[in-house]
């Protein structure tokens, strides 16, 4: 074979005919009818985008090969072509992708919370793209700028805890009525200093900020008779 386009000159080119072609241009791939198991390999061996050019698509085994590359050759077949995610199931590689380019979520069919979690890490204008955004998204948000939380109408004890971890103050962004007992034990154990912005603490939760710093035990508005001794 003089050259590789020579193999679609060929009717029903046998598997070595095909091998042949690829072995000249793993592109050769794009101008066989129902390439073999074999042949499909040889060409992504040879070139990942080769599975973006299999007539009637990938086989299984190819699939398979895609999902067992490293997250660095996963990243730059995106940055080649976006449309081979389509065949990406290994999720530790559609991260390494977002990650990359956190824009490719948006090509990512059904991406869940785990991805647009990890693009909204890369970079908060992804949080502009996500409808009805969960509780990881949003905690993701949050690590970037945790005064989003006072958008938030009822955010999780989680939420306020990854916020006030940045800015014991970020607790004044939640109203009184959603301060439930849960939230406020994960605001005082991010920042016992919470506890000067909590009017009716219970003991609980005097109790959890003076554990984490005896020294707030001053701010405290109305301290336990247990809170009192446990400071003494």
């Amino acid at each position: 074979m003089q050259s590789w386009t020579e193999i679609k000159n060929i009717q029903n080119p046998t598997e070595e005919q095909q091998l042949e072609a690829i072995g000249l241009n793993w592109y050769a791939i794009s101008l066989i009818e129902n390439p073999t198991e074999k042949v499909q390999l040889a060409a992504f061996e040879k070139n990942v985008q080769a599975i973006l050019y299999v007539k009637g698509g990938p086989c299984n085994a190819l699939v398979d090969a895609l999902n067992a590359v490293s997250e660095e050759a996963m990243a730059a077949a995106v940055k080649a072509d976006p449309n081979i995610l389509k065949f990406v199931r290994n999720p530790d590689l559609l991260r390494a992708a977002v990650r990359e380019d956190w824009k490719v979520v948006r090509q990512i069919k059904d991406a869940g919370d785990d991805l647009w979690a990890e693009a909204v890490r890369v970079s908060a204008d992804a949080l502009k793209y996500v409808s009805n955004p969960g509780e990881k998204v949003m905690l993701a948000a949050l690590e970037r700028d945790w005064k989003l939380l006072q958008d938030i109408e009822r955010p999780s004890a989680a939420m306020v805890a990854v916020a006030v971890k940045q800015d014991y103050h970020a607790l004044e962004f939640v109203s009184i009525k959603r301060r439930t007992e849960l939230v406020q034990l994960a605001a005082v154990h991010a920042d016992p200093r919470c506890i000067q912005f909590l009017e009716r603490a219970s003991e609980a939760v005097q109790m959890e900020a003076v554990r984490g710093d005896k020294s707030v035990f001053a701010l405290i508005k109305h301290p336990a008779p247990a809170v009192v001794e446990f400071c003494k």
